[in-house]
């Protein structure tokens, strides 16, 4: 019998001027995410960031608030997985990453990283525009960047290249900046953009992504913004050439179904968008078909 899910609550917006994705945990609790998808919830294990300001040293915003919130991350996420338990982190903005992926390290030992996110997330303290953690994530798992959040598990990289599949996000094509952000994520990083989804479909990819996960520990992390804008526009960063609901959700119940799955995470909605209840329960509602292959 598959181990019980446990909710996480991460109210993270790395901005640290109270977006909306610091108030999506609790629209999406309100939508039912708990009790639809037979979650356990273990209320937020972090505090919101209240420092706008940019770390000099670092050029990470609140650097020191959240180097604080993803180490009581990773405590509750390696005590769910000690416990015999799933964590569903539940976000917040994409900088709940490095904390959670770090977790499941410790809990797990090396492990597999599925990524289905709109963007790279492949900038530094350098080369983001924002500062925002979340412009980051993946390159801070990957051992780039502020060493309070690349070494939380002990020692960076968090996961190896090699065991990293990053999907739906856009192609280079789509404009120069996406062009030199993807320039930034290592050869090893398998990658599928979303129009390439789109040609090969949903479920090949799911499938193709579980062949090569080669039986260790895998971490599932979606942010939302993989959705095209025109399907999902409650997010920070909404761009086009992205994901329909109905490939998301063929994506993703083959992923959610994996015996190896040690937890997942779900970043980006913007609780303050006009219409953001109602896309809440269509996020639960594509969810609640994912896990309804696995019980």
């Amino acid at each position: 019998m598959p181990a019980p899910w446990t909710l996480l609550g991460a109210p993270l917006d790395s901005s640290g001027a109270s977006r909306g994705e610091e108030r999506a945990p609790d629209l999406l609790r309100e939508a039912g995410i708990a009790r639809r998808l037979g979650l356990a919830d273990a209320g937020d294990v972090v505090s919101p960031l209240r420092d706008p300001s940019r770390d000099r040293a670092s050029g990470v915003i609140a650097a020191d608030q959240l180097a604080e919130a993803s180490r009581n991350l990773r405590d509750a996420v390696a005590a769910a997985l000690e416990r015999s338990e799933r964590p569903f982190v539940l976000g917040g903005d994409c900088s709940l990453l490095p904390g959670a992926l770090a977790g499941a390290r410790i809990a797990c030992g090396p492990l597999a990283l599925w990524m289905v996110d709109g963007h790279p997330d492949a900038l530094d303290g350098e080369t983001s525009p924002t500062g925002e953690a979340a412009d980051m994530d993946l390159a801070l798992v990957l051992g780039r960047g502020h060493p309070e959040l690349t070494d939380l598990a002990g020692e960076a990289p968090i996961v190896e290249p090699d065991n990293v599949a990053l999907i739906g996000h856009r192609p280079a094509e789509l404009d120069a900046d996406v062009a030199a952000e993807l320039a930034l994520v290592p050869d090893a990083v398998d990658q599928t953009t979303a129009p390439e989804l789109r040609r090969r479909g949903a479920g090949r990819v799911a499938w193709a992504t579980l062949a090569a996960a080669r039986g260790r520990p895998v971490w599932l992390h979606v942010d939302l913004d993989a959705l095209d804008e025109r399907e999902l526009p409650a997010v920070s960063y909404p761009q086009p050439q992205g994901l329909s609901w109905a490939e998301l959700a063929e994506l993703l119940e083959p992923l959610v179904a994996a015996p190896d799955l040690a937890g997942m995470s779900l970043a980006d909605l913007d609780a303050d968008h006009p219409h953001a209840r109602q896309h809440a329960g269509r996020i639960v509602d594509v969810l609640h078909s994912a896990f309804s292959g696995v019980r």
